[in-house]
């Protein structure tokens, strides 16, 4: 059975990592993603401490700031080096935390603006990125991001067929900012999906929290469980997107009821 969880993020200028991880524990979710937001916080011993302040609530994925992820092929060996000395960090922190997905924006430029497809800078990164991430019982779950290298549906394609130990993490949001449909990458990341991110927007475009928008969420769950997917759906707002705790705690119920009818 699928299962609801929140970002860390979401509490991204409110509260430090640690706090926000307390926070949470009271809420009524099943999992949690961990952004680890600062370098201070590729840290196994700062992880347990995560680990120990959300309680029950069970971390099932990390999620970096990600900026090393620009120099992990391709690149002057010291600045390589130095990126992989910074992923191994970060997975020791997600092993600590018992995590299973390192969710992986990769390669972008500084202006965040769209890249052309570059599969062989993708294969010499992932490679050896999966490779770290499974002694340390982990996947890597690449992310479609419109402003990174998986920007659509084909491109998943292509990078199942090369990098056939590779996971996803499908995000809705970043889906429509690159003018897919969302559900065009449910199919193409298949058994391989393992995380997914939610929030929803107004008829607008304005983001806002789940139930507050227009998004089809019966449609996205019954997608999911036409592929047997029964991993963590992560609500994953900006801090702007909740106006108050009463509101996060809705659109938590509201996502739990649609994925229980479906």
């Amino acid at each position: 059975m699928m299962r609801l969880g929140l970002s860390t993020a979401a509490f991204y200028g409110r509260f430090e990592t640690e706090d926000a991880a307390a926070y949470m524990s009271r809420l009524p979710i099943d999992c949690a993603e961990v952004f680890l937001q600062s370098a201070s916080e590729y840290d196994a011993a700062f992880a347990e401490q995560v680990g120990r302040n959300l309680g029950c609530v069970v971390c099932t994925s990390i999620h970096p700031l990600g900026a090393h992820e620009n120099f992990l092929a391709q690149r002057p060996q010291r600045q390589k080096q130095d990126a992989f000395d910074t992923l191994r960090r970060i997975l020791d922190a997600g092993e600590a935390l018992g995590a299973k997905v390192y969710v992986y924006h990769g390669r972008h430029t500084p202006q965040l603006n769209a890249l052309g497809w570059n599969p062989a800078w993708n294969i010499e990164a992932l490679i050896p990125m999966c490779e770290e991430a499974a002694k340390r019982g982990m996947v890597i779950g690449w992310e479609n991001v419109f402003w990174c290298q998986l920007t659509n549906p084909q491109r998943v394609l292509e990078a199942k067929a090369a990098l056939p130990q590779v996971r996803f993490t499908l995000d809705i949001k970043q889906a429509i900012r690159a003018g897919c449909d969302p559900l065009d990458f449910v199919p193409a990341m298949g058994t391989q999906l393992c995380n997914v991110h939610v929030c929803d927007w107004d008829e607008s475009g304005n983001l806002c929290l789940p139930g507050e928008g227009v998004f089809d969420f019966d449609r996205l769950f019954a997608a999911l469980r036409a592929i047997g997917y029964d991993g963590p759906v992560i609500l994953e707002p900006y801090q702007k997107m909740m106006k108050s705790d009463q509101a996060l705690l809705g659109s938590l119920d509201y996502l739990r009821s649609r994925m229980e009818n479906v």
